[in-house]
């Protein structure tokens, strides 16, 4: 995980740290870092994607196992 996380590009890991180990709100993570609400909440959905498709790509897809 720390390897994903790592992997991400600045604008979007400082995002998810300071939603997830800091937990801020949207509205604070979007003052700290000089960006509009709605910019946050874009950068957490794309770096929450680019993570789930590389530890899909280390660990495999359960999905994919079924079956």
């Amino acid at each position: 995980m720390q390897r994903a996380l790592l992997s991400l590009p600045d604008k979007y890991r400082a995002v998810v740290l300071l939603r997830y180990r800091e937990n801020l709100r949207y509205e604070e993570i979007a003052n700290i870092l000089g960006l509009p609400e709605n910019t946050v909440g874009t950068y957490l959905f794309r770096a929450k994607e680019q993570l789930r498709s590389k530890l899909l790509e280390s660990w495999g897809d359960p999905e994919k196992s079924k079956g």
